[in-house]
Formats: structure tokens, sequence, C-alpha cells
């Protein structure tokens, strides 16, 4: 098993990221990450792409992905973009939500261009992926949103299957890697509670089964990278701190699986 399966999504601590873009990254580091997943701040490198994978490298920081809507893949400013992320050392671009897919009159559309851009992004030595929030798992036809689009994208478009998401809306995230092995080659983690739910948003002390997903996400589904996105931060911690937690109950994880398998 690679030791570097444990990414950050950089969203988790974006207004650290706004005040300190450099000192963040270093924190982050420190607290025991070695990959990145950009979600549209890149402080002063914005510009410099170059500049920023210099820096990525010189903290041992790998990119895991970034996150990119539709509008910044469209057309020359795409381009542009693509080229940006490339340049960083990215290997996955993901769309993080579009409006259009809980939209019975307009999923067909969006599934033309995830079409599309997977073909363009491919050209730049990449892979398009797609995130899913709750509203994927709404019943549509015989099964749901997410089905349907799973179902009807090129099959090289990556899943980036959002595992606190999954289960808000009631779904089996463990399923999805059995449904679409192969596919899911990033995974996020995160819990998410339900209003007035007494149960820890930081991971390893929520009661969910951790070991099976990640098991599972590895053999069957394809994930290359799990993506620690933490939103609710308890007992007044910082982001940091919460970020610190949650990764230290992933790592107990990981360590049991490499344990299994020697």
């Amino acid at each position: 098993m690679n030791n570097n399966v444990v990414s950050v999504q950089l969203h988790s601590v974006r207004q650290l990221i706004e005040q300190d873009f450099e000192g963040t990254l270093v924190e982050l580091k420190n607290a025991g990450f070695d990959a990145v997943e950009f979600a549209g701040r890149y402080g002063k490198f914005k510009k410099d792409p170059k500049g920023l994978k210099l820096y990525l490298d010189n903290l041992s920081l790998e990119v895991s992905g970034v996150h990119a809507g539709l509008s910044q893949l469209r057309g020359d400013v795409g381009n542009s973009n693509l080229q940006f992320f490339k340049d960083i050392g990215a290997k996955l671009v993901i769309v993080p939500h579009d409006p259009r897919v809980d939209t019975v009159d307009d999923i067909n559309y969006l599934i033309d261009e995830l079409n599309f851009l997977t073909a363009k992004v491919q050209k730049y030595g990449m892979t398009l992926g797609y995130h899913n929030h709750a509203k994927e798992f709404k019943v549509f036809g015989s099964s749901t949103f997410w089905d349907y689009l799973a179902s009807n994208t090129n099959k090289m478009l990556a899943l980036q299957l959002d595992v606190g998401w999954a289960n808000y809306a009631g779904a089996d995230s463990i399923e999805q890697f059995r449904r679409y092995a192969g596919r899911i080659a990033s995974t996020h983690l995160k819990v998410r509670t339900h209003d007035g739910e007494d149960k820890s948003p930081i991971i390893g002390r929520d009661g969910y089964d951790w070991y099976q997903l990640v098991k599972n996400g590895l053999s069957i589904g394809g994930t290359r990278w799990f993506v620690i996105e933490q939103e609710e931060f308890p007992d007044n911690l910082s982001p940091i701190q919460a970020l610190a937690a949650s990764k230290a109950g992933i790592d107990k994880v990981i360590t049991s699986l490499k344990e299994e398998c020697e």
C-alpha cells in the first residue's frame, strides 16, 4: 500500500488560506499531510504555477487534485487553467458541482458537456472527475441522478465520492465502490451531521466503519487519494486541529490495513 494516500481539501481552511497561503500549507504539512487538493485559492502563485510547484516540492506536498467549475474549463480560459493545473502537478481535475445535475430537463446537457471536457482534459495528461453532494442521490427514474450521470458519461470520467454527503443522503458509500469499481479515483472523507444529531464530526469518533470504507475504496473502487474535508469544528478545535484529529483517525485505519496485508 502506498503511504501517501491521504490528502486535504483546502476548502477546509479557506479563511486561513486567504490570510496566509504559504503559512497554512506549512501548518498542514506539520499536521501530517503529504498532499493537498486545491479549490480555487492559490495565494500569490495564482499566475505563477511553476513557482507554486517549486514551493510545494520544497514542502514535499503532492497535488492530489483541483476543484474547478465548468466555467473554468470552457474555451480559451479553460485551456489556460488546464495548463496551470498541469504545471502545478495535478492529475485530477474535479468538477465540484453543477446545478443541472438534479434537473430532469437539463442533466443530459451536463452529461454532454462532461463527455466533451473529459476528452479535452485528457489532452493535458489529466483526468476529469465529478464530485457529489446530497442532491445527486435523489430518486430519478428507477435509480438516482448519480447513477444516471455515471451510467451515461464516458467511463474515463472519474467519480469523486463524497462520503459525508452520500451518507447524509442515506446512500451506501461502500456500495458505490462496488457499483463503480475502478472509477472512484478520489474519495472525500467527511462526517456530515444532521441538525441536532449527537455525533462527532471528527473521523474515527463518529461510529462509522471507516475501516471497511477505506479497504473497499482501495481494493475495489480504484481510489488513489482519500481527501479529508472538514466543515464542522467541534470542541473549540481550530480547523487545523480538527483536520489533524480526523487524519489521526484515518491513519489508524491505514495502519490496521497495512498490518492485515503483512
